[in-house]
């Protein structure tokens, strides 16, 4: 829904350019990009990747737990018994499972975190696209998932990455982090 209305405010502007309405300066901006290429994008992903080292770690046992049951289930399969057969099927259903449990939590976990991360910097990234305004005169800033051609130079996506990294850097020497 949203990127339909992206490209209809798209289409809109190029109507209202060709009918000779007074040129808008229009820039593209990849919010995504900056959010998450971002200095606080980096330090979040490494301080969550620490806290969750051990699950990691955990997920990797039972990955590799689960290839030694496999090899063993085809390569044994011939002198197991049924009993044997059933009994290590029954680990590799319940390692398969676990396994799956632990992905489900870490990727909700995962979820919360981007989705806090965002709301959290959602007020640095609008100050830093309104310097970005403010500093090039643009009237028009348009999501530049929404576009399907432009040139390079209406993107002003690096331009606002480094404002929001220098107002994080900023924003985290006050804090005194």
């Amino acid at each position: 829904m949203q990127t339909l209305i992206n490209r209809l405010m798209t289409a809109l502007v190029a109507l209202a350019m060709a009918a000779g309405v007074q040129a808008a300066e229009i820039a593209l901006l990849d919010q995504n990009y900056v959010l998450f290429n971002s200095t606080a994008a980096q330090e979040a992903t490494a301080a969550l990747k620490q806290e969750f080292a051990e699950e990691e770690q955990q997920v990797q046992t039972l990955e590799q737990s689960i290839r030694q049951l496999q090899s063993k289930a085809k390569t044994d399969a011939d002198i197991m018994t049924d009993e044997e057969k059933t009994q290590l099927q029954s680990d590799l259903q319940q390692k398969a499972r676990n396994r799956e449990q632990l992905v489900r939590q870490l990727q909700q976990v995962q979820n919360e975190r981007r989705s806090a991360f965002i709301r959290q910097h959602q007020p640095l990234m609008a100050k830093a696209i309104e310097q970005a305004v403010d500093k090039d005169q643009f009237d028009i800033i348009i999501d530049k998932q929404a576009v399907i051609y432009h040139r390079n130079s209406l993107d002003i996506t690096e331009a606002v990455l480094a404002e929001f990294n220098k107002l994080y850097e900023t924003q985290q020497e006050e804090s005194g982090n």
